[in-house]
């Protein structure tokens, strides 16, 4: 059995010739974080309205750590850009009666 041969391309193709129609836009991604409290007197509450207002948030949570501490789960919407997590790591970090940020999951919204 003989291999057919294929025919060559015409013309070649720049890609600065090629245009795409419509709005290219950026992917989003879900980070799930996990929030410590400085001390088991943080006001959780405060806290979840005041993350709410710096970040796109998608749900927050409480998870019982021990001894009556509780961490807050956030699963916040950030662009898939170059700085991956850590914008949205920074911003989190510098919020009263935070004491560490730990990133759970990024998952990939389509």
């Amino acid at each position: 059995m003989a291999v057919r041969a294929l025919p060559q391309a015409q013309q070649r193709l720049r890609l600065s010739q090629v245009r795409i129609h419509g709005a290219v836009k950026m992917a989003e991604v879900a980070v799930t974080v996990r929030l410590m409290p400085e001390s088991a007197d943080v006001d959780l509450a405060r806290l979840e309205v005041e993350i709410k207002s710096r970040v796109k948030v998608h749900s927050v949570s409480r998870e019982p750590i021990a001894f009556g501490l509780e961490a807050l789960r956030v699963v916040a919407v950030v662009p898939d850009a170059a700085g991956g997590t850590e914008p949205l790591e920074k911003e989190l970090s510098t919020l009263a009666g935070v004491g560490n940020v730990q990133v759970i999951d990024v998952r990939r919204l389509l």
